[in-house]
C-alpha cells in the first residue's frame, strides 16, 4: 500500500513556495548545514515515513482536534491509526502497529483524566505566525500547539513525543519554545508536554519562562544562520545524529542506497 504523507504543521508550513524562516529550518541547519541543503535546497525526502515520526503526528492532530472542537482524540487517533494498516512504515527496533497503537490509546486516555484538568482557557489551537522582525530579511513563520492557561498561568504548550523523557534543561533552553515565546510575548510561561511511549506509557510536563534577552539572544543566532545560509556555506557536520539521518547515504557516497530509500519531491 503506498504510503501516506502524515506531517506536523510546521513541516507544511516549510513547503510554502515565500521564502522564509521557521524554527525548524534553524534547527535543522544548526543539526548539520549538509542535511539543511539536502532537505530544503535538494528537496530530498523519505520514500517511507518513519513510524514514530507518523504517531507524533498524529496524537498532534488527535490533541489539535479536542482543542478546537471537543472530539475525543482517542476515537481520533484510533481511527486514523487503523487506516495505517498495511502502509508500509519504517519502525524502531522495538516498535510495531499494535505497540504504538496501544500507547497512544494509553497516552491519550491518561492525559484527559489527568492533565485536562489542568488547562482552563485557550486562546490558540496550532495557531499559526508570521512575523516581521527588523533584524531579519525573511519574514518568520510557525505554529504554535497551544496557547492556553495551565495551572492558572498562561503558557505557549508544545507537546511532544518521545521513546524517553524529557531532563528539565529542556524546556528551559528550548530555541523552539524561544520562537514561540517571540510570537506570543503575553505568555508568562513556556511548557513542553511530552507523551512518553516507555512500556508503562506515561505524560510529564517541563515549564520555564522567557525574558526579553532571551528572545533578543535567539534572534542574533536566528540572524548569523540566515547570513550562512544565504551565501550557500552548507557543510557536513559528522556526529552521533549521523546514525539516524535520512541523509546518510548521501554523505557516504551510496549512490544505490539513496536511490532505494530517497526520492526529489517538487
Amino acid at each position: 500500500m503506498t504510503t501516506p504523507t502524515i506531517e506536523e504543521p510546521d513541516d507544511v508550513l516549510d513547503r510554502l513556495p515565500v521564502p522564509h524562516l521557521s524554527h525548524s529550518q534553524i534547527n535543522r541547519y544548526l543539526t548539520c548545514p549538509e542535511q539543511y541543503r539536502l532537505y530544503y535546497v535538494e528537496k530530498l525526502r523519505p520514500r517511507i515515513q518513519n513510524a514514530g515520526m507518523v504517531f507524533g503526528a498524529l496524537i498532534h492532530a488527535a490533541l489539535a482536534g479536542f482543542f478546537r472542537t471537543g472530539d475525543d482524540p482517542v476515537s481520533a487517533f484510533l481511527r486514523e491509526w487503523e487506516n495505517l494498516t498495511g502502509v508500509e512504515l519504517r519502525w524502531g527496533k522495538r516498535e510495531s502497529w499494535e505497540d504504538l497503537k496501544a500507547k497512544g490509546e494509553k497516552l491519550l486516555r491518561r492525559f484527559l483524566a489527568e492533565e485536562v484538568p489542568k488547562i482552563s482557557e485557550i486562546y490558540g489551537v496550532e495557531k499559526k505566525f508570521d512575523l516581521a522582525v527588523t533584524t531579519l530579511i525573511l519574514p518568520f513563520i510557525g505554529v504554535v500547539d497551544l496557547f492556553a492557561h495551565v495551572d492558572g498561568h498562561t503558557t505557549i504548550v508544545d507537546f511532544k513525543t518521545s521513546a524517553t523523557g524529557y531532563d528539565g534543561h529542556e524546556a528551559a533552553l528550548s530555541d523552539q519554545l524561544t520562537a514561540y515565546a517571540l510570537a506570543e510575548p503575553q505568555a508568562e510561561k513556556v511548557a513542553l508536554c511530552v507523551f512518553v511511549k516507555t512500556k508503562e506509557p506515561y505524560v510529564q510536563w517541563h515549564f520555564a519562562e522567557r525574558s526579553p534577552g532571551d528572545v533578543a539572544d535567539y534572534l542574533t543566532k536566528v540572524g548569523l544562520i540566515l547570513d550562512d545560509i544565504v551565501a550557500g556555506r552548507f557543510y557536513k557536520r559528522p556526529g552521533k545524529h549521523c546514525a539516524y539521518c535520512d541523509f546518510l547515504p548521501v554523505c557516504l557516497g551510496d549512490q544505490k542506497k539513496v536511490e532505494e530509500t530517497l526520492v526529489r519531491i517538487t
